[in-house]
């Protein structure tokens, strides 16, 4: 009985290892495919770059002006 706990004791560190192994594959697997912290310090939650202060209030001027020329055709 000891002969045959002793070779599934050996068979279970050999998964461990093997277990193991696969962990550390997966894990450099993971790191290869993660942007780079300087690429992704550029983008905004990993979806668009960042925009900078006068261009955003450019785009807030020009869709005022939008609507002022939208709310001025309404009252025709």
């Amino acid at each position: 009985m000891s002969e045959v706990l002793e070779g599934l004791l050996q068979k279970r560190a050999s998964l461990a290892a093997e277990l193991g192994a696969l962990d550390a594959g997966i894990a450099a697997y993971r790191r290869a495919l993660v942007p780079t912290k300087s690429a992704a310090a550029v983008q905004v939650n990993g979806t668009r770059p960042t925009m900078s202060l006068a261009a955003r209030k450019k785009l807030s001027l020009l869709a005022k002006a939008r609507w002022a020329k939208k709310r001025k055709e309404d009252k025709k």
